[in-house]
C-alpha cells in the first residue's frame, strides 16, 4: 500500500510539473498571439513622405512641432508619436516602398530617443496616461517585427516610462480604465510580464458589468464622469477598448467569458447602435464631444460590430445588418425594428421606428447635465432640459452646431437669453428636477419632465410630456411660467434645411410655400411640413417659422476646434409664449412620416389622437387606432375621459392598452423614484365590467425605482 501511494504521488508531481511547463509555454504563446494580432490590427500602408520633409534627422524631431506646448486639447507634441506610428507601420509593411528601409528605421529610433530625452508633458492627464503610452506601445510592437530593432536599452527605458507615466488602471473606472489597461497589455507583451498581463486583462474586462457608478447601468445606458449619460463619446471608447482586447484574447487563456460577451452584445444591439441612425449618432448622447467637427459620423464604429460577429456569433446576423447601415451599403431603415426604451437610470428615452428615431434627453437630481469641460461644448446648457433629436436619414443635424441658436434646442422650453449660461460646474452638474421619467412596454411609452430652473436668471418652469406611438409623437406642455425678461419659446426643431427642401405650412385652408429668408409668425397655422415630416398644431398657438441661413464659428462652441465659420440653411420652428408667461401651454404633434401636404391634411382630418388633458395636474392622450391611453399625473388626481376614468393616489405615469383580443394591460412608472406604493383605479368602458383597483408596489425597488411595472387586468 505504501509503495502504491509513493508511486501515485510521484506521478502526480510529474504531471503537475508538466502542466506548469505547458502553462508557461501557453503564456509565452499567448504573448506572441497578442502581438501578432496587435500588429495586424494596426497594420496600414501610409504615405510617410510628408513627414520625412519635416524631420530633422540629426535632432530626431519635426520642425513644425512645438514640444514645449501643453495644450489640454489637440496637444501638438502628440503628432510626433502619431507620425512615428505611421513610420513604424510603413517600415514593417512589405507593400510599402520604405519596407525594411534602414534609414527610416534609424529615423524612428532617433525620434524615440528624442522623445525620451525631451520628455514632453501635457496639462491634460489623458495625453500623458493614455494617448502617449498607447502610441509608444504600438510603435515598439511594430518595430519588434522589423529587420532592425529598437536598441534594448532605449526600449527598456520607454517601457519604464510607459509604466511610470501611464499609471495604475485599478485607480480608474469605465473607459479610462480600459484605455490604460490597453497600454499595460502592450508593455506586458513586450516584456513577457505574465503578472502585469494577468492584472491588465482582469481590469480591462472588469468594467463589463452593471454598476451604479461610472460604466454600464442596469437600465442599459452608460455613464461616465459621474452620473452623466455617455452612450457616445466615452461609450465609443469603452467599446473600442474592450472589443479590441477581446479580439486579441480570442482563443487564449485570457478570452472574454460569455456572460460579459452577452452584456456587451446587449448594450450594443439595444442601446449603442440604435442611437446611430444610418451612420450618424444622436447628438444628445455624446456628451461634450457633440461640439466637435464631424463628430456625429460614426461610420468608423462599424468595426465594433465586425468584431462582435466573431465574439458573439449567436447575433452575427444583427451585427452584419448594423455594418451594412453604418457603411452605407443599406439605407438607414434597413432591418430596423420598432422599440421604445426609457432609460430610468439616465433620464433618457429613445423611440425607434423603421422610418425614424426620436429621443428625449432630460436631467434630474439623480443625473448630471451635459458637461463643458476642457472648454468644449460651451453653449450646451439647455440641451439637458428635455431636448429632442428627430432623425430619418441621420444627417439632419450633421455639423450644424456652430450655426445653431443654442437657446432654441429642439424640444426645449427656454428664455431667449442673449448669452447661453454656463452651469455652475463644468464637469458634473446635477439637475434639480425630481420628476423626470417614463413608462414603456418596449414598443410604446410616455415620458414626463417637471422642468424648473432658477440658475443664472433663467427662472422658467414647465410641465413637459411626450406620448409615443407608431406614426406620431404628441408633445404637451403646461404651467409654463417665467420671470425672465426674455421671450420664452418652445422649439419643435432646429435642423439643416437645404434650399431644395420645400417648407410648407397650412394657414387656414391655404397651403403656403415658405421662401428662403422667411421669418413667419402667425397664430392660425394648422401644420408645417418639411422633408416629409409634419408638425401639427391641434390647438393653434403662436407659431414661429424661420427658414433662413445661419452662421457660426466652431471656436465659439469649442476652443479646441478650428477658427472656422460655417453657414447653413436652417429650419427653426418654435411656439412663442411671450415675455414672462404665466401658466402658458402648448400642444403639437410630430408626424415623422407624414408625406406630402395632401397626406398630412388627411392625417389631421382622421384625428388619430385625442388630447384628453393638458394641465399642471394631468397631461393625457388617447391613441384611437391602437387602443392606448397614456397619462402623466403630476399630483394625486382623477382623469375623466369619454371611455376611461383613471384615479391615482400619487404622481406617476400610467399607460393602459386594450388589445385586439380584448385583454387590458396596465403599465405604471414613478418618475420621482420615491419607492412608495402607487394605487391606481381604472374604469374602461366596453372592456372592464367594473372598476379595477391595482396597487403598484415600488417599495424597496432601489436602483430599479424608475422601471415600469406591468399588470394584466383582463
Amino acid at each position: 500500500m505504501t509503495k502504491t501511494i509513493k508511486f501515485t504521488m510521484r506521478h502526480i508531481l510529474t504531471l503537475m510539473f508538466a502542466l506548469v511547463c505547458c502553462l508557461q509555454i501557453s503564456a509565452a504563446d499567448d504573448f506572441d498571439t497578442f502581438m501578432k494580432r496587435i500588429r495586424k490590427d494596426s497594420r496600414r500602408n501610409p504615405n510617410v513622405e510628408k513627414w520625412l520633409k519635416l524631420y530633422d534627422a540629426e535632432k530626431g524631431s519635426f520642425s513644425d512641432i512645438d514640444y514645449s506646448r501643453n495644450d489640454i486639447t489637440n496637444w501638438p507634441p502628440q503628432k510626433h508619436l502619431e507620425r512615428l506610428e505611421d513610420w513604424a507601420a510603413a517600415y514593417v509593411n512589405e507593400k510599402n516602398k520604405h519596407f525594411e528601409d534602414e534609414t527610416l528605421a534609424d529615423n524612428i529610433i532617433k525620434a524615440l530617443q528624442f522623445w525620451q530625452d525631451t520628455n514632453p508633458n501635457c496639462k491634460n492627464w489623458w495625453f500623458n496616461q493614455i494617448a502617449e503610452p498607447q502610441a509608444l506601445g504600438i510603435i515598439l510592437i511594430q518595430m519588434r517585427a522589423g529587420k532592425k530593432q529598437v536598441p534594448q536599452e532605449l526600449e527598456a527605458a520607454i517601457l519604464k516610462r510607459m509604466l511610470t507615466d501611464g499609471g495604475d488602471p485599478a485607480k480608474w473606472t469605465g473607459a479610462n480604465r480600459t484605455d490604460i489597461c490597453l497600454h499595460w497589455i502592450y508593455r506586458s507583451c513586450l516584456e513577457r510580464n505574465e503578472k502585469d498581463m494577468q492584472k491588465a486583462m482582469q481590469l480591462v474586462f472588469d468594467p463589463i458589468r452593471y454598476t451604479t457608478k461610472e460604466g454600464f447601468q442596469h437600465d442599459g445606458s452608460y455613464f461616465q464622469h459621474g452620473t452623466q449619460l455617455y452612450i457616445g463619446g466615452y461609450g465609443d471608447e469603452i467599446l473600442k477598448g474592450v472589443t479590441q482586447v477581446a479580439m486579441y484574447a480570442l482563443g487564449t487563456q485570457y478570452a472574454l467569458d460569455n456572460d460579459k460577451v452577452q452584456l456587451l452584445s446587449h448594450f450594443m444591439r439595444e442601446t449603442y447602435y440604435p442611437s446611430i441612425r444610418g451612420k450618424y449618432m444622436l447628438y444628445d448622447v455624446m456628451g461634450r464631444s457633440m461640439s466637435r467637427v464631424n463628430t456625429l459620423n460614426k461610420s468608423r464604429m462599424a468595426i465594433f460590430a465586425r468584431r462582435m460577429i466573431k465574439l458573439d456569433p449567436t447575433h452575427a446576423d444583427e451585427f452584419k445588418q448594423i455594418v451594412e447601415r453604418l457603411t452605407g451599403k443599406q439605407p438607414a431603415s434597413y432591418a430596423v425594428k420598432p422599440t421604445h426604451n426609457h432609460y430610468f437610470r439616465a433620464d433618457y428615452t429613445m423611440h425607434v421606428r423603421k422610418g425614424y428615431t426620436f429621443d428625449v434627453r432630460m436631467v434630474s437630481n439623480r443625473t448630471s447635465r451635459l458637461e463643458y469641460g476642457n472648454k468644449e461644448n460651451l453653449k450646451t446648457y439647455f440641451v439637458s432640459d428635455g431636448c429632442n433629436a428627430l432623425v430619418k436619414n441621420g444627417d439632419e443635424y450633421f455639423n450644424i452646431f456652430p450655426a445653431w441658436n443654442w437657446t432654441r434646442i429642439p424640444g426645449t422650453t427656454a428664455p431667449q437669453m442673449p448669452e447661453v449660461p454656463l452651469a455652475q460646474h463644468d464637469w458634473q452638474q446635477e439637475g434639480t428636477s425630481q420628476f423626470a421619467g417614463g413608462v414603456t412596454d418596449s414598443i410604446y411609452g410616455a415620458t414626463a419632465y417637471a422642468y424648473d430652473d432658477t440658475w443664472a436668471g433663467i427662472n422658467t418652469k414647465a410641465k413637459k410630456a411626450w406620448f409615443f406611438f407608431d406614426n406620431e409623437i404628441v408633445c404637451l406642455g403646461s404651467g409654463i411660467t417665467s420671470t425672465n425678461d426674455n421671450t420664452v419659446l418652445t422649439t419643435l426643431n432646429q435642423r439643416l434645411a437645404q434650399k431644395t427642401d420645400a417648407v410648407l405650412y397650412a394657414e387656414g385652408n391655404k397651403v403656403v410655400t415658405a421662401k428662403d429668408g422667411d421669418h413667419i409668425k402667425a397664430s392660425n397655422i394648422n401644420w408645417v411640413s418639411h422633408d416629409g415630416t409634419g408638425y401639427v398644431f391641434p390647438n393653434g398657438g403662436n407659431v414661429m417659422l424661420d427658414f433662413d441661413t445661419q452662421k457660426g464659428n466652431w471656436k465659439d462652441i469649442n476652443r479646441s476646434m478650428p477658427n472656422r465659420e460655417e453657414t447653413f440653411q436652417v429650419l427653426a420652428l418654435s411656439l412663442d409664449h411671450g415675455i414672462k408667461p404665466a401658466d402658458a401651454s402648448y400642444a403639437y404633434i410630430v408626424v415623422p412620416e407624414a408625406g406630402d401636404a395632401k397626406s398630412l391634411d388627411a392625417y389631421c382630418k382622421k384625428q388619430h389622437v385625442n388630447i384628453l388633458s393638458n394641465t399642471t395636474d394631468i397631461q393625457a392622450v388617447e391613441q384611437t387606432d391602437l387602443g392606448i391611453w397614456q397619462a402623466v399625473f403630476h399630483k394625486p388626481s382623477t382623469l375623466n375621459a369619454r371611455n376611461i376614468t383613471l384615479t391615482v393616489d400619487k404622481p406617476c405615469i400610467v399607460m393602459v392598452r386594450r388589445h385586439n383580443n380584448g385583454n387590458v394591460t396596465l403599465h405604471v412608472a414613478d418618475p420621482a423614484q420615491k419607492q412608495e406604493p402607487i394605487n391606481v383605479e381604472i374604469k374602461l368602458k366596453g372592456s372592464l365590467k367594473k372598476a379595477v383597483k391595482q396597487m403598484c408596489d415600488f417599495t424597496g425597488t432601489g436602483i430599479y425605482a424608475g422601471q415600469t411595472k406591468v399588470y394584466k387586468l383582463k
